[in-house]
Order: structure tokens, then C-alpha cells, then sequence
């Protein structure tokens, strides 16, 4: 499974929406950004993990996009 880079907070949403599994936050992530981001995919199973330099979004098991 290919990890696609996000450059920014809004790409990183967008990634993850549109049903992409793996989104490294590729870019400086400031703190608030972060637990925002944590809070809102980690309660539709996402996990964050630090691969080399960067943070990794995966969302295991999931064929089609959360419903929000």
C-alpha cells in the first residue's frame, strides 16, 4: 500500500475523504493541527504512527470513506 504525502492540513483531510488509506503529514504540523486531526480520524479507527521523519495516518480496513 502506497503512503501518500500531504503538504498541508486541508490536503491531508482531503486525502483522507477521498478514501486513501495512508497519508504522511509531510509538512511542519503545528500542535493544535495535530490533536485535531487525531481527535477527529482517530475516533473512525485511523491510527498515527512516526515513520523516519513524519507522521502516517492509516486507515486500516476501511473500502470506502467514514461517514461523517
Amino acid at each position: 500500500m502506497a503512503i501518500i504525502s500531504a503538504s498541508n492540513l486541508k490536503d491531508a483531510e482531503e486525502l483522507l475523504y477521498s478514501g486513501i488509506n495512508k497519508v504522511a503529514l509531510a509538512y511542519d504540523i503545528n500542535g493544535d493541527d495535530f490533536f485535531r486531526l487525531a481527535c477527529h480520524w482517530c475516533q473512525r479507527g485511523a491510527t498515527i504512527s512516526k515513520e523516519s521523519q513524519y507522521f502516517i495516518v492509516s486507515l486500516k480496513g476501511f473500502t470506502i470513506p467514514p461517514n461523517d
